[in-house]
């Protein structure tokens, strides 16, 4: 059976109509990409998520780390400014490379239904020592990663 010239095939689209539909598709692509991309863009270099302070101090923002400028003492206040009820604390002491040292124990700190503790208040009860440290609060599905000195 041979189709006749009645028969409409859609497969088969003229040239001129599949170019057409090909440029509008790559224009609506680039187009959401650049709308998806624009806002992320405007937060991708945020070390600190929400607000955190040491020491009285507030952590300013950098990259790749956040920063404490001048160095704090080893009982200083940790203040987390979230809505979570479970904020998690890491702290690891770092090299000049701001690298963890070897054979180093990173040390925890858990503010439950709270915002503010000390930083002598580890799980394991030891106070942390005078060097530099990289602290990694986990809080409201994100992590602010903040460089401090303790004196």
């Amino acid at each position: 059976m041979r189709p006749t010239a009645g028969d409409d095939i859609p497969v088969l689209r003229s040239c001129a109509e599949f170019g057409i539909n090909l440029f509008l598709m790559k224009r609506l692509l680039l187009f959401f990409i650049l709308s998806a991309a624009f806002p992320y863009s405007l937060f991708a270099g945020d070390a600190i998520p929400f607000p955190v302070s040491v020491g009285g101090q507030a952590a300013k923002d950098g990259t790749p780390f956040a920063k404490i400028e001048n160095p704090v003492a080893t009982d200083a206040e940790l203040a987390v400014e979230s809505q979570s009820g479970m904020i998690i604390v890491n702290v690891n002491m770092v090299n000049a490379k701001n690298e963890p040292v070897p054979g180093s124990t990173p040390a925890v700190i858990l503010l439950q239904g709270k915002t503010k503790t000390n930083l002598d208040k580890t799980m394991d009860g030891k106070k942390l020592a005078p060097g530099n440290y990289i602290m990694s609060v986990v809080s409201e599905g994100k992590t602010a990663s903040i460089l401090f000195t303790i004196k």
